[in-house]
């Protein structure tokens, strides 16, 4: 845990004889850090932490203290917010997940959503103060979706990598954002449509950037349109989503240097430029175009040869 936060923590057991147990993981990418740990029952006196945290509980729970206030939360129930500084803390056997909370990533992310406006200083979230957050307050259950995401960076092994380039640990920085201002996000009709002119600016840097990471907060930001207005925008100009335009330039990318293929050229050379997970790649554009990328990729060797 010391490689992924300055925070020291001491911890006692409160099993009978002192018996013990814990793990913990960590991944940082370019968006957010988080910090898996599981334990054993236990009590903890945290101090030094130089960065705000946010705990969501996977399984069980307890009682956190911090600026003299007591927070009680646990899975299902609620989760907590402590901001720099320290905190004691009693819980039952437990399994959480930490993500570091930078306040101006969460207040760019907010904006960003908000189509480039700043959130109303009324609505904004307090990052100066200890509390607990009810993740099932609002229409949205933000346990089962935090948990849901947490499930699924199991499943890309630690590969941040990956992460980056599926937009996961983005849409984790959003779900957080939209929890601390859900008033704000979920307020309102929706957001004018985005003229072609924008639309275009959003396509040629699109274009500019097939093989990098695009996430639908860069798409924002550059065209100071909010998540709702952008996929109104590209539904109504192409009828889907920016980030199915963004896989479908990238197929017609992969497709156009396949067919100009040479000798020695193969289909990890040329479609992992532009995707980490080549067999998502090959179904996707099986489905674009009737057939597998190998069999573009024999029939055009094929043709030059002949040729």
């Amino acid at each position: 845990m010391a490689r992924g936060t300055s925070v020291v923590m001491n911890y006692r057991s409160v099993e009978p004889g002192g018996a013990f147990r814990a793990q913990s993981s960590l991944i940082k990418t370019r968006n957010v850090r988080l910090l898996a740990s599981a334990s054993s029952a236990i009590r903890v006196d945290a101090h030094g932490a130089s960065t705000a945290f946010f705990m969501v509980a996977l399984h069980g729970g307890g009682t956190t203290k911090s600026e003299g206030r007591t927070l009680d939360w646990g899975k299902g129930k609620a989760g907590v917010f402590l901001p720099p500084g320290g905190c004691t803390a009693r819980f039952s056997a437990r399994s959480v997940i930490g993500i570091d909370i930078d306040p101006a990533a969460i207040a760019h992310v907010t904006q960003v959503m908000l189509g480039g406006k700043p959130p109303r200083r009324q609505h904004s979230f307090d990052f100066t103060e200890p509390c607990a957050l009810n993740l099932r307050g609002n229409r949205l259950d933000f346990s089962s979706i935090l948990i849901s995401a947490a499930s699924m960076l199991d499943h890309f092994g630690g590969d941040t990598r990956l992460i980056e380039r599926a937009g996961l640990d983005d849409t984790i920085l959003r779900m957080v954002a939209l929890l601390f201002n859900f008033e704000e996000l979920s307020s309102g009709g929706s957001d004018a449509k985005a003229n072609r002119a924008i639309i275009r600016l959003t396509c040629e840097y699109i274009d500019d950037n097939l093989t990098g990471t695009i996430t639908l907060t860069d798409l924002e930001a550059l065209t100071g349109l909010s998540r709702r207005s952008l996929q109104y925008a590209f539904r109504d100009e192409f009828d889907c989503t920016p980030m199915q335009w963004v896989a479908r330039r990238r197929l017609e990318a992969v497709r156009k240097q396949i067919l100009a293929a040479r000798h020695g050229d193969t289909l990890t050379s040329i479609a992992g430029e532009y995707f980490a997970n080549l067999g998502e790649f090959a179904r996707m554009y099986r489905q674009q175009y009737g057939e597998l990328p190998s069999a573009t990729l024999r029939d055009a060797l094929s043709k030059r040869f002949r040729s």
